[in-house]
């Protein structure tokens, strides 16, 4: 078979001693047979030209991109991609800063052991150097070939994109426990309304998702919520329309501030991705009670993989790239339990319930159970 290179070189002569108008031909017919754009056609035609004035044979023009000894060894890709799977599927940027946290779990529990399919010391080290752009160049024909639906991997993700950090921080204190909420109501095949409620810690990135069954009041469905929360909730942001007496009420009662988002902003908020197109078959079973438990159960296990092992980032302000455009400033990603741990809010037995619910969770059980549960919504 006749490679791109070898094409390139075979028009290269009639190329250069062609018209403006039968080089345009010779490019029509190089970029269809190769892929090319034209401006790659063009380059390669000309440097294959001076290739062969200067008496270069094609066996010595080699793809040094293709041949260039690879930074990180086959046993650490073979590594890396089950970490990626076992972690829910991220992006390399968030891999890249949860890569320590996800090894601990996976080596503490047995996933990854020592001689083990090539795992080793050095194969650890090695993943701990790579970077993001690295680990989504190796990951490339992994996630081509991969056929999982993403809508459930990263409940709150859309939240902590959309969310007017700025236009908050006159509400905000520096410390976790103001709650972005949102409600999503849910029509099963029965005609009833199920209530999904999220809430999205502003601060930290904390998530913690519920849904509620058919006649459940928004107020009862809040309280639940606060009391789930394992720090104390200072203040929820609602959605508009949402705020009424007894809410206003139960949150005097217990020392929350209440906020409404068109108090912040006007028009709607950007939809949270994760919805997006949300469609939980929750009328399947005749009982509506075991449905919404087993979709709580999902739920669960993605804000565990999200609170304890995926890194979240937040805005602290803008630069200028060297072409004078403003540029969004980020801090350094960090997991929502440390940024907890690290906020000084908790007293030491929550400081330690938390570090030990973190070393107890295995984060390829999270994601087999979450795999397990979404094959049942279906």
């Amino acid at each position: 078979m006749t490679s791109p290179i070898q094409l390139a070189r075979t028009y290269a002569r009639s190329y250069e001693a062609s018209s403006r108008k039968g080089k345009g031909t010779i490019l029509d017919t190089l970029t269809e047979a190769t892929g090319w754009t034209r401006d790659h056609a063009r380059h390669q035609l000309r440097s294959q030209f001076h290739q062969i004035r200067a008496g270069v044979s094609l066996d010595a023009v080699v793809d040094r991109r293709r041949l260039k000894p690879k930074k990180f060894s086959s046993r650490a890709q073979r590594a890396l991609e089950l970490v990626w799977k076992s972690s829910g599927r991220p992006c390399g940027k968030y891999l890249e800063a949860a890569m320590a946290d996800c090894l601990d779990s996976l080596e503490r529990h047995g996933h990854l052991r020592e001689g083990r399919h090539g795992y080793s010391p050095s194969v650890r080290r090695e993943l701990l150097d790579i970077s993001a752009a690295t680990i989504d160049r190796y990951l490339r024909g992994a996630k081509a070939g991969d056929q999982d639906d993403s809508w459930l991997t990263g409940t709150g993700a859309g939240m902590r994109a959309s969310l007017p950090r700025q236009r908050m921080r006159s509400l905000l204190e520096p410390e976790p426990g103001y709650f972005l909420v949102e409600l999503l109501t849910i029509t099963t095949l029965t005609d009833e309304d199920c209530v999904t409620v999220t809430f999205t810690d502003v601060e930290i990135g904390w998530v913690h998702t519920r849904t509620f069954a058919p006649g459940t009041q928004v107020v009862d469905m809040l309280a639940q919520m606060v009391r789930a929360v394992p720090f104390i909730v200072t203040g929820i942001l609602l959605p508009p329309a949402v705020p009424d007496s007894a809410i206003e009420k139960w949150a005097e009662d217990n020392l929350i501030e209440v906020h409404c988002m068109s108090d912040l902003r006007q028009g709607s908020r950007v939809p949270d991705r994760t919805f997006s197109g949300l469609n939980l078959p929750l009328g399947t079973p005749h009982d509506i009670d075991a449905a919404v438990a087993r979709v709580n159960q999902l739920w669960s296990a993605l804000a565990d993989r999200l609170n304890y092992f995926m890194p979240v980032k937040n805005p602290v302000g803008w630069r200028l790239s060297p072409a004078g455009e403003r540029r969004r400033e980020y801090d350094r990603p960090d997991t929502p339990v440390s940024r907890l741990i690290a906020s000084g809010i908790l007293c030491p037995e929550q400081t330690r319930e938390l570090i030990e619910k973190s070393q107890g969770l295995d984060i390829a059980g999270l994601t087999a159970r979450v795999e397990e549960l979404k094959s049942t919504l279906r």
